[in-house]
């Protein structure tokens, strides 16, 4: 994974490049989360070829991939054969901040921590895995980055019971925190978060 995860990021290209930062993603975040772009796969990854690959990192390295069309044709994500759900950005929990974020999704989540958003991604809306709960109990907010769609209201149930005593949802009113980042700026992402 650590040696797909590098070639990938030193061979994004400018097509991936441009659908980054064009949904808000600085060019230091895309070095940070080393994303990158499938331009020569390595064998077995073939299938993946053209596709955004986003990292899961954690301080020992890669521990899996998955890929995000670039386009608007074919599957949206594809996540690596046989792999089990992954919190994406776990260096988030090793922070020690009172209160940590959630969203559904890698790059709402990289959005998040481009804003000081302390943040960890769930990879979708039904990705919830009970034994995650251990690990938010310890704080005193946990705001879920709610999307304003049918799955953001199944992840906000999912979460609902096992964090009860700290969960905040935070709708993201008419889209996700990438459009709500895009439409109103920084600043406003943080107020809104910061107020729940």
């Amino acid at each position: 994974m650590e040696k797909a995860s590098r070639r990938y990021h030193e061979g994004i290209t400018p097509e991936g490049v441009e659908y980054l930062t064009g949904r808000g993603i600085s060019p230091e975040m895309i070095e940070r989360f080393r994303l990158g772009v499938v331009s020569d796969p390595l064998p077995g990854h073939e299938k993946y070829q053209g596709k955004l690959c986003i990292p899961y990192l954690t301080k020992y390295g890669a521990v899996t991939l998955r890929f995000r069309r670039l386009g608007e044709s074919g599957e949206k994500y594809l996540t690596m054969p046989g792999d089990i759900p992954r919190i994406f950005n776990p260096q988030a929990l090793e922070r020690g901040t009172r209160g940590i974020c959630v969203t559904e999704g890698e790059l709402d989540c990289i959005i998040a921590e481009m804003c000081d958003l302390p943040c960890i991604g769930l990879p979708g809306a039904t990705s919830w895995q009970p034994v995650w709960a251990y690990l938010l109990e310890q704080y005193d907010q946990v705001m879920l980055l709610q999307d304003d769609d049918e799955a953001g209201e199944k992840m906000a149930t999912a979460l609902g019971k096992p964090l009860r005593s700290n969960l905040r949802p935070v709708i993201m009113n008419g889209g996700d925190v990438n459009s709500f980042f895009q439409e109103n700026g920084r600043e406003a992402l943080r107020g809104k978060v910061i107020a729940a």
